[in-house]
């Protein structure tokens, strides 16, 4: 009972995990200009969504302005979670996607602020898939060093390596975001 819990919660993990690591590439995409129209995003203002202002999360109202249009043209976009106080008035190079409300910041700091989720999907999902090819019952500390490992382990071992990629890329790419300077 006890491994019939395990795979169902891994798999459930797994396809939360992997919802959110296709929207969160997505949006890296178009925060590293991949598609959609570019444009810049006038900050109108951001607000705090935490009342207790503990965890602050803002939420930021403004206009979002293609580059070949013209104040006529401008797109009121409400944009959630930024993870950051603009100040009121502020302007972004940013990229609209397919749907009108979809609006990330390109550059840097955009792919930056992007890159440390598509990261930790990688990690988890990586985990994950590591638990489930291994095989049962080794300890790789007890194991004879001149008997070759069984393929199922190198391909463990390989889907292993991904943890150790992704993990500092999302640590180094969530710091640099915290340390944005703010403009």
């Amino acid at each position: 009972m006890k491994r019939v819990l395990g795979w169902v919660s891994g798999v459930l993990l797994a396809l939360v995990t992997a919802f959110w690591c296709v929207t969160s590439t997505a949006d890296l995409a178009l925060s590293a200009g991949l598609y959609g129209t570019r444009g810049t995003y006038k900050v109108e203002r951001c607000y705090d969504t935490d009342p207790r202002g503990k965890n602050s999360d803002y939420d930021c109202y403004g206009d979002f302005t293609p580059d070949d249009g013209t104040a006529d043209d401008a797109v009121s976009v409400d944009l959630e979670d930024t993870g950051r106080d603009y100040p009121d008035g502020s302007e972004f190079e940013a990229r609209q996607g397919i749907e009108a409300q979809t609006v990330q910041r390109v550059g840097f700091w955009g792919v930056v602020g992007e890159l440390w989720q598509v990261s930790l999907c990688v990690a988890v999902l990586a985990v994950l898939a590591y638990q489930a090819i291994k095989p049962r019952g080794t300890d790789r500390r007890r194991e004879d060093p001149r008997r070759e490992p069984s393929r199922r382990q190198k391909v463990a071992d390989r889907v292993g390596y991904a943890v150790l990629v992704a993990v500092p890329v999302g640590l180094l790419s969530w710091i640099a975001m915290v340390a944005e300077p703010t403009s």
